[in-house]
């Protein structure tokens, strides 16, 4: 008989994780079941990995949806990076060290393992995570220069990766048909380092297959023009991922914190292009039409090309890493407990609503007037993108929403009312930023969106994430179940 393979230091580690979580997954079974006995050890690990955990709401019907059989959850989620954590932002908060928040991210994780994908943002410790989803493999990219990226997991029994891309936001051209040069063509307003990634996966239980795109929109309060450009930028490549690689007919979803809420101009023109902006978020968008000094930086350095078609179909945990562009992926940090800083000079802190080291634009930087924006949105997403959460008919007597919260303030409420009352909720900040996007087909496929993840009451969230018990991030995941 040969002699038992020997495992690396990392194999026993993931394999004392493992065993760690069974413990702590059975303790807390036999607790609720008044079944003992229950060590103290085993009591211990239960405690680090409570968090708050949701139900998944039915909604709906078909709603013309076809009855293939074809459903698919979908789950997305800021995790808030290690390494951008600082305790200012987060007073009073009892879980910002990576010792507590490891333990909850690994049982939140794992609570998601049945959705089929699961797209994440901000994430820098994934292989810390990995254990939790142990039948998904996934493809992780990052911006230049940057110590997080944003990822997609999708579950390896179902489904192989057709196709991936990486879109790089600040170089990509948003009017390609511009005389001049690259910066008048790209139209940016400043250096932002965020990307995208979308990915075909072919769906190997029920034929075709699905496009799922994650990203990470940037966050500057006053920059809501460079948002919409991303937007367009992001649906734009979709449209064009999706024909290079012969997946038209497949559903597309976008998904991923996009730094905006639903009564702002991004969510607004993505759901609804043809419908005029309130006066007052008109104003908001147009005096955002500045150019920062950060501009200067694009194009000198470009980002490592990466392939457009790239076939995986490894087994569970197998890795589809890009590059971070013109920066690979710096090592990782141990942020919560030095005072270890990411580069990327993208924290809100006092100077949020500053414009410093701006300027009006001009001719050669490809600046457009609001209706061009709202035009080629209108091309990129005729008819406007279908919210899983704002289109869908889950709210109740007594439901949390973004408008009935008041989110919309003095606007008339519009679309995007029922979107969750907050994502983001942190002891400074309780907002709506994080959204599962149906993208417009053109092959007419029908999607139905049959079942949602129960967004969080505010009475469950404390004083403000992150909290142990409730959330080891700031952001609150979304999900959805799409059927066509």
């Amino acid at each position: 008989m040969p002699p038992p393979p020997s495992l690396t230091p990392a194999q026993l580690a993931l394999q004392a994780e493992r065993r760690a979580a069974k413990l702590a997954k059975k303790a807390a079974a036999q607790a609720a079941n008044g079944v003992g006995p229950v060590t103290p050890q085993q009591v211990l690990e239960a405690e680090r990995r409570k968090f708050l955990k949701r139900e998944w709401l039915a909604v709906g019907g078909q709603n013309g949806a076809s009855d293939s059989g074809r459903r698919v959850k979908i789950i997305t989620w800021n995790l808030l990076a290690q390494t951008l954590i600082r305790r200012e932002l987060f007073p009073g908060s009892d879980c910002l060290k990576w010792t507590d928040r490891k333990p909850m991210l690994q049982a939140e994780m794992g609570h998601y393992a049945a959705a089929d994908v699961i797209c994440l943002q901000e994430c820098d410790r994934l292989d810390d995570l990995l254990s939790a989803t142990p039948s998904h493999s996934h493809v992780k990219v990052s911006g230049p220069g940057k110590l997080h990226g944003i990822v997609i997991l999708y579950r390896t029994p179902r489904f192989t990766v057709r196709s991936f891309r990486t879109i790089f936001l600040d170089d990509e051209e948003l009017s390609p048909s511009l005389e001049g040069d690259g910066r008048r063509r790209r139209g940016g307003t400043r250096q932002t380092r965020n990307v995208g990634l979308v990915v075909a996966l072919d769906d190997h239980e029920s034929g075709g297959g699905i496009v799922v795109a994650t990203t990470h929109l940037f966050w500057h309060p006053k920059f809501v023009y460079e948002r919409v450009r991303q937007l367009i930028i992001l649906t734009r490549a979709i449209k064009e991922f999706q024909k290079d690689n012969d997946c038209e007919s497949w559903p597309a979803v976008l998904s991923g914190d996009l730094n905006t809420s639903p009564s702002e101009a991004p969510y607004q023109l993505l759901v609804s292009p043809q419908t005029p902006l309130a006066p007052s978020v008109l104003e908001h968008l147009e005096v955002s039409r500045i150019v920062h000094n950060t501009v200067d930086k694009i194009g000198v350095v470009p980002p490592t090309p990466l392939p457009a078609h790239t076939p995986m179909n490894g087994g569970p945990n197998s890795t589809l890493d890009s590059g971070s562009g013109a920066s690979a992926l710096a090592a990782e940090i141990d942020g919560g407990e030095k005072d270890d800083k990411d580069d990327e000079d993208e924290l809100p802190d006092s100077n949020e609503k500053s414009t410093a080291n701006t300027r009006p634009p001009e001719e050669a930087d490809g600046i457009l007037p609001i209706t061009e924006l709202t035009k080629m949105l209108s091309e990129t997403v005729p008819g406007g993108a279908k919210s899983a959460y704002g289109l869908s008919p889950w709210v109740t007597n007594g439901s949390e929403t973004f408008g009935s919260r008041g989110g919309f303030g003095h606007l008339k409420p519009r679309d995007g009312k029922d979107e969750p009352a907050y994502t983001c909720f942190t002891p400074l900040f309780n907002l709506t930023l994080d959204y599962l996007f149906e993208l417009p087909s053109r092959k007419d496929v029908r999607v139905a969106v049959v079942g949602l993840l129960r967004p969080p009451r505010k009475d469950e969230l404390g004083q403000g994430l992150p909290r142990k018990g409730i959330s080891a991030s700031d952001h609150l995941a979304v999900g959805c179940e799409l059927a066509w």
